[in-house]
C-alpha cells in the first residue's frame, strides 16, 4: 500500500527508477527460490540414488536371503533321541515334545527402535534371566591374572576356573560364560566389577545370545521349554515379533527313573563349536545341528552314535512377514529316531539297591557320631550276573539330579554339586581307587595255589600277631597283627579265608628270599614261640602277575562308562619312580592283605571275584544287551564277552569257593543274612580295608567291604558293596548285600 503510495507522490523520472529497482527486486527473490528448489530436488534425488545404491550393493545379500525366505524357507527336523530301557523295557530315558522360542537376526528389523521392541518385548515375556560374562580378547596379557584374582574372589570358585578360559579361551563365541541367572545383588555387585576390568560384562541373556551366535547363520534359540500358550501368543503375532520363530519341534530328554540311575545314564548337553564343527561343520554329512544336544557321561555319551538318530528336514513356503503358508510335503525328508537302547540294567533291582545302601549309609553313620569318626556319606552297590558278566545294578551314592543337567543347570546348583565333600558327580564304581582289604584275599590263594606255595593241607600259626625283624636288628623289627588280637592257631586256607586271617595271608605273600645285606632269608616270630619261621610266600611279583593277567587289576574293564580308573598294582619300580623310597618285605605283606598301596575299584574287584563264582571265566561287564529300531525291531545283541579263562586249576578256584561258602556258614559274615537265611546258600568274603594314621596296629578309617554270590552251587548273581570310611565289612557292608539278595530272590524277613 505504502509503496503504490510512494509510486503516485514521485516525479515521472522517479517514477521510472522506483518500477525498475521493484523489478529487480522481484527477479532476484525468483532466483533464490528457484535455486533452493532445484538444491532440494537435487539433494533429494540423491538420497533416493544412494538408498538404492545401498541396497543393491552393500544389502544386496541380506535382501536376497530375505526374498528367498519370503518364498520358500528351508527348516531342519530334528531326529527324536533314541529311548533307553531297562531289560524288562522300563523306560529310564525318553523324549517330551517342548515349545521354543528362536531368533533369526538377519530378519529382525532394521529400525533401532523397533528392533530394541521386539528386544523388550521377548526378555519380558519370556523372562530371560541376567548372566555374567567375560570377553578374552578384550582383556589385556598383563590383566589376565588380575581379572581372574578378581572373578575368582567374587564367584568363590577356584583360580584355574577363570584363568584357563582367559589364557585359552573357547571357540564357541566371544564371550566365556561365568555364571547365570544373576539375583538383583550380584548384578550390582558385578556392574561394579565390571566397570573396574576390562572385558568383564553384565548382560541380559538376549544380548549375550546374540553376540555369542551371531556368526551361526541358524535361528538363535532364546528359551526352550516355554509355556504352550505363551509360545502360542508370541507366534500368533508375526507383525510384533519379526525375525521370531515358535516351533514345538524342541526334544526335551527326560529321565523318569529318578536320580538313582544318573550314573549309569548320565545325561545330554548343547553341543559345542568345537564338536559341531568336528562334526562336519554346515554341510550335509553333519548329522547334528547347530543347537543339537549330545550325550555326555555315562550310557548317553557312550551309545552317542546309536541314541542320536539322523536328522530330517521340510521345505516351507512364506508370506513376505516370514510367517509361513504352506508346506512342500512333496520334498519332506522325516527324521530317523534314534535307536532304543536296551540295558542289562533290572530298575526294581537299581531300586532296591540304591535304597539298601543308603540304609546302610546311615547306619554307618550313627555309629560314627557314637564314636567319634567323621561323617559317612558315599559308597557303592553293584550285582552283576556272573555267568555273562551283565550289570544287574550299579549303584554310586551320593548321585545326582541328572534332569537338571539336561534341562539347563543353573551356577548355583552346578557349584552345590561341586563343593559337596561326598562329590555326588563322581561315580565312585568305576573311578573311586581303594585298597580292597580282605576281600581280595580269595585272589591271593587261588594264585598261591596255582603256584604250590601252599596246598589244601598247608598250616600256619596265628597267635594274633607277628615280628618281622629288620637285617640289623634281629630282636627288633616292626608287627605285623591279624584283626583278631587272640589269635586263630594253626590255620588252613579253608578258614584262612573264612576268618579272614591276616596271619595266614602274610605267609601267602611274603617271599621266600633273601634280604639285601642279610646272612638268613626272611623270617619272622611269633609271640612266645623264640624260633624263626621262614617265609615261602608268592613275593610281590607274582602277585602282580596274578592279579593283572587274571584278574584284570590294573587296567580299566571295558564297561561302557567313561572315564574308568585303572587302579594300581605297585611294584619296587613304582615305588621308587613316585616315591623314591625302596621295597621292603612290610609293603609286600601289607598287599597280601589289600592294605598298602594297592588299589581297585569296586567293579574291577567285583568282575575279579565273578571268576572265581563261575568257576574260572573272567568276563568283560557289559551295560547293554541289545538295539532295536523306531518299530520295536532288534537290530542288534551285545553277546558276553570272555576275556579269558583264568589259568588257575579247577580244583583250586573249587577249593577257595568252598572257603567262601564257610566264610557265611561258620565265619566272619556268620549270622548276618537275616533276610536270605539258610534258604538261598550264599558264600562271601567280608573286608575292611584300614588306612590313615595307626596306633598300636589300628588304624583311624576303615572301608567297609563285602562280596556274596548266590546260590552256591549254580551262581546267578554276584553282589559286591562299599561304603567309604564305613567301619567293619561284616557290621555294615553284610545287611546291605544281604538286602540285595533277598530283593533280587523275592523273599523279605517276614515270607523267609
Amino acid at each position: 500500500m505504502r509503496a503504490h503510495r510512494r509510486l503516485e507522490l514521485a516525479p515521472p523520472e522517479a517514477r521510472r527508477r522506483i518500477l525498475i529497482e521493484e523489478i529487480g527486486d522481484e527477479r532476484r527473490g525468483m532466483t533464490r527460490r528457484t535455486f533452493l528448489l532445484r538444491s532440494m530436488i537435487i539433494a533429494g534425488f540423491g538420497a533416493v540414488l544412494a538408498k538404492l545404491g545401498k541396497m543393491q550393493l552393500l544389502d544386496a545379500a541380506r535382501y536376497q536371503r530375505r526374498a528367498a525366505g519370503n518364498v520358500i524357507r528351508f527348516e531342519a527336523l530334528p531326529a527324536p533321541r533314541g529311548l533307553i530301557v531297562d531289560r524288562n523295557g522300563v523306560i529310564l530315558a525318553q523324549n517330551r515334545r517342548a515349545w521354543s522360542v528362536s531368533v533369526v537376526p538377519d530378519q529382525l528389523p532394521d529400525d533401532p527402535q523397533q528392533r530394541a521392541a521386539v528386544r523388550d518385548q521377548l526378555i519380558r515375556m519370556l523372562n530371560l534371566d541376567t548372566v555374567l560374562v567375560v570377553r578374552p580378547a578384550a582383556v589385556p596379557p598383563e590383566a589376565r591374572r588380575p581379572v581372574a584374582d578378581a572373578l575368582s574372589t567374587a564367584l568363590n570358585v577356584p583360580l584355574g576356573d577363570v584363568l584357563g578360559p582367559l589364557v585359552s579361551p573357547p571357540k564357541d563365541g566371544p564371550f566365556v560364560l561365568l555364571r547365570e541367572q544373576l539375583s538383583p545383588a550380584e548384578v550390582a555387585t558385578f556392574q561394579s566389577l565390571a566397570q573396574q576390568w576390562p572385558g568383564v560384562h553384565v548382560l541380559n541373556r538376549y544380548d549375550y545370545l546374540l553376540e555369542q551366535y551371531a556368526g551361526s547363520g541358524s535361528p538363535i534359540v532364546l528359551k526352550r521349554d516355554v509355556p504352550r500358550d505363551l509360545a502360542l501368543q508370541i507366534g500368533a503375532n508375526p507383525l510384533s515379533f519379526p525375525g521370531v520363530v515358535v516351533d514345538d519341534n524342541t526334544l526335551m530328554r527326560q529321565y523318569p527313573a529318578g536320580p538313582i540311575f544318573a550314573h549309569v545314564l548320565g545325561y545330554v548337553g548343547p553341543i559345542t563349536k568345537e564338536e559341531y564343527d568336528a562334526a562336519g561343520g554346515d554341510t550335509a554329512a553333519n548329522p547334528y545341528l547347530p543347537n543339537a544336544v549330545v550325550g555326555r557321561d555315562g550310557i548317553e555319551q557312550a551309545l552317542e552314535p546309536y541314541l542320536r538318530g539322523t536328522r530330517g528336514g521340510r521345505w516351507l513356503q512364506t508370506d513376505a512377514r516370514g510367517a509361513v503358508v504352506s508346506e512342500l510335503v512333496d520334498r519332506r525328508q522325516d527324521p530317523v529316531p534314534g535307536y532304543t537302547v536296551v540295558l542289562t540294567i533290572d530298575s526294581a533291582l537299581q531300586k532296591a539297591a540304591a535304597e539298601a545302601l543308603q540304609a546302610g549309609i546311615a547306619q554307618s553313620n550313627d555309629a560314627a557320631a557314637k564314636q567319634g569318626r567323621s561323617a559317612v556319606g558315599s559308597g557303592v552297590a553293584i550285582a552283576l550276573d556272573p555267568r555273562s558278566g551283565e550289570v544287574l545294578a550299579l549303584v554310586s551314592l551320593p548321585t545326582y539330579d541328572n534332569q537338571c543337567f539336561a534341562d539347563g543347570i543353573s551356577q548355583a546348583e552346578y557349584q552345590r554339586y561341586l563343593n559337596d565333600p561326598f562329590r555326588p558327580l563322581f561315580n565312585y564304581a568305576v573311578r573311586g581307587e581303594f585298597p580292597p582289604g580282605s576281600t581280595v584275599k580269595p585272589l591271593l590263594a587261588c594264585a598261591a595255589l596255582q603256584e604250590g606255595t601252599i596246598t589244601a593241607q598247608t598250616t600256619f600259626t596265628c597267635r594274633g600277631a607277628i615280628r618281622v625283624p629288620t637285617e640289623w636288628d634281629e630282636n627288633g623289627g616292626n608287627y605285623y597283627y591279624c584283626w583278631l588280637r587272640s589269635g586263630h592257631g594253626p590255620i588252613t586256607v579253608l578258614d584262612g579265608i573264612a576268618q579272614s586271617c591276616n596271619v595266614f595271608f602274610y605267609n601267602v605273600g611274603a617271599p621266600n628270599q633273601q634280604a639285601e645285606g642279610a646272612n638268613t632269608p626272611l623270617h619272622y616270630y611269633i609271640p612266645g614261640d623264640p624260633q624263626p619261621h621262614f617265609f615261602s610266600g608268592l613275593g610281590i611279583e607274582r602277585i602282580g602277575k596274578y592279579l593283572r593277567e587274571q584278574f584284570g587289576f590294573g587296567q580299566p574293564t571295558g564297561i561302557e562308562l567313561g572315564n574308568e580308573a585303572s587302579g594300581l598294582v605297585p611294584d619296587p619300580r613304582w615305588l621308587f619312580q613316585e616315591l623314591r623310597e625302596y621295597w621292603s618285605v612290610g609293603d609286600t605283606i601289607n598287599v597280601s592283605i589289600g592294605q598298602g598301596h594297592l588299589s581297585c575299584t569296586p567293579l574291577q574287584l567285583a568282575c575279579a571275584l565273578a571268576a572265581i563264582a563261575n568257576g574260572g571265566t573272567y568276563y568283560r561287564p557289559r551295560l547293554v544287551r541289545e538295539l532295536r529300531d523306531a518299530n520295536g525291531e532288534t537290530v542288534r545283541t551285545f553277546e558276553p564277552v570272555v576275556v579269558r579263562k583264568l589259568g588257575i586249576a579247577p580244583e583250586h578256584i573249587q577249593l577257595v569257593r568252598q572257603a567262601m561258602r564257610r566264610t557265611v556258614t561258620d565265619g566272619t559274615a556268620k549270622g548276618k543274612f537275616v533276610r536270605t537265611g539258610d534258604t538261598i546258600p550264599i558264600a562271601g568274603k567280608t573286608g575292611t580295608a584300614e588306612y590313615g594314621q595307626s596306633e598300636n596296629g589300628k588304624y583311624t578309617k576303615q572301608h567297609a567291604w563285602f562280596t556274596a554270590f548266590a546260590p552256591y552251587d549254580a551262581p546267578e548273581i554276584l553282589v559286591l558293596v562299599l561304603i567309604r570310611d564305613g567301619g567293619e565289612g561284616a557290621t555294615f557292608a553284610v545287611p546291605v548285600a544281604d538286602a540285595i539278595l533277598a530283593a533280587y530272590f523275592h523273599r523279605t524277613t517276614a515270607g523267609r
